[in-house]
């Protein structure tokens, strides 16, 4: 049975559909809306993901080529790489971890029902390198099988309304209301990458709002603008890296330069469907959200993941991607020098999460605050995974050649390398925010 429930938690599709379900009922809808809000809520979902999938499969030999042409080498960044191996290789870890994310949720709800922080986390593989994570620390730190249990069940609920706290103030200036929240484990990169940007740019200028000649008004379009910036990137490496290598690195028989165009064209047809997505399951999601927000949990508010926000500002979404490749880049260099390290750069997390920086430095900073913002996520992100690096050594559980991709994986870690300093930051964390929250709130109700 627990196997069952962790499987429907861990799928966002489900997740999202019964969320949904239960709102759309609790509201009294007829059977047909119940129904159709239901099935497009997760198909949407089912969208995002699919879409999420073409950009992967179209963006990997571009990885290849692009680590090729310029001879890197190091270790590559991924945190669902790292987690499965502490969960293979650690037994207990994996047996802890799993009731760590069961009863987490649990906690997350009844923080989200009875404190001021009104978020319930959904984005399933989120919680799913939490639990690990947070199981992996205090059984590092000598706990025994109840207390990792206990106290990592407790750490789970509260890092699931605290991260999503944390990001609100900007998601609430990007979209323009509380309709939700943003869950992922990269909140503590591209906040303080966002509040950056916004310190050293200048919001009358906003990237959004970019005055092209009408010969360019085809910029404004989202396919468009993303296929000519995703096509220099290929296209400039494929020919750096020539027709035998491209061919090594899934070409195959196809004209090195059509290999590139093709590329690039499905990394934007991924985009477009994403996108698709992400209109679907919002359109049916937030309204059928309100029971449960009116019955169940009063104000709650739908934490998401991140291609939620990527209609929103799509112009600094490819602003933050191309700069915090740049900052990754100029970060492997530094952690070189500094770790006697290098970190691969990450392009799948610079479109990502680079991106979403981007678009939180525009919301703070405008086009300036955009390009910054893009440049500090991705600096952060590879001098922080080469840091963790030299505190763990990720091959004695099974983590050869790879490291964490998620900067908040990586500060629990750190900060939970002595467990009670971790829990200390975590408890001060959620009581800060509450309080936090509850000043806007006052603020809110007097105006």
């Amino acid at each position: 049975m627990l196997e069952l429930v962790l499987s429907l938690i861990k799928t966002p599709a489900i997740v999202l559909g019964l969320v949904a379900l239960v709102g759309l009922i609790i509201q009294g809808k007829n059977t047909g809306q119940v129904f159709s809000g239901t099935i497009k809520t997760s198909i949407g979902m089912l969208l995002v993901s699919a879409g999420a999938g073409v950009l992967v499969t179209n963006i990997l030999p571009f990885v290849s080529l692009f680590a090729h042409v310029f001879n890197l080498s190091g270790f590559a960044t991924s945190s669902e790489s790292v987690v499965a191996a502490m969960s293979s290789t650690i037994p207990l870890v994996a047996t802890t971890s799993s009731l760590i994310m069961a009863i987490g949720f649990l906690v997350n709800i009844l923080l989200a029902r009875f404190s001021p922080l009104k978020y319930v986390f959904l984005t399933g593989h989120m919680m799913w390198i939490l639990s690990i994570t947070v199981a992996f620390v205090l059984y590092n730190a000598g706990l025994s099988e109840t207390l990792i249990i206990v106290i990592g069940s407790a750490l789970q609920g509260l890092i699931m309304v605290v991260l999503p706290a944390l990001t609100q103030p900007l998601v609430r200036k990007t979209i323009g209301s509380n309709d939700f929240g943003i869950a992922h484990l990269t909140t503590l990169g591209t906040v303080p990458a966002g509040y950056i940007g916004g310190l050293f740019g200048d919001k009358s200028h906003d990237a959004e709002d970019i005055k092209l000649p009408e010969s360019l008004e085809f910029f404004k379009d989202t396919a468009c603008s993303i296929t000519i910036v995703m096509g220099i990137f290929y296209i400039v490496v494929v020919l750096l890296a020539g027709p035998e290598v491209v061919a090594l690195n899934g070409g195959g028989s196809t004209n090195y330069i059509v290999f590139g165009l093709l590329q690039t064209l499905g990394f934007v047809a991924g985009i477009l469907v994403l996108l698709q997505g992400v209109r679907m399951f919002l359109g049916e999601l937030v309204p059928a959200f309100k029971g449960i927000s009116d019955r169940l949990v009063p104000n709650a508010i739908p934490a998401l993941d991140v291609p939620a926000l990527f209609g929103f500002s799509p112009n600094s979404l490819m602003i933050g991607f191309v700069t915090s490749v740049i900052g990754m880049i100029v970060a492997m260099f530094v952690s070189s020098v500094v770790f006697n390290t290098v970190p691969l750069v990450s392009i799948i997390g610079a479109f990502f999460t680079g991106g979403v920086a981007g678009i939180f430095g525009n919301a703070k900073g405008g086009l300036r605050g955009a390009i910054i913002a893009g440049f500090v996520y991705g600096f952060l992100l590879i001098f922080g995974t080469a840091a963790l690096s030299r505190m763990y050594e990720f091959a004695a559980f099974g983590a050869t050649g790879i490291g964490h991709d998620c900067l908040d994986a990586m500060a629990i870690m750190a900060a939970f390398k002595y467990w009670y300093v971790g829990v200390v930051v975590v408890v001060v964390s959620f009581i800060l925010l509450s309080l936090q929250e509850m000043k806007y709130q006052k603020q809110i109700h007097s105006n």
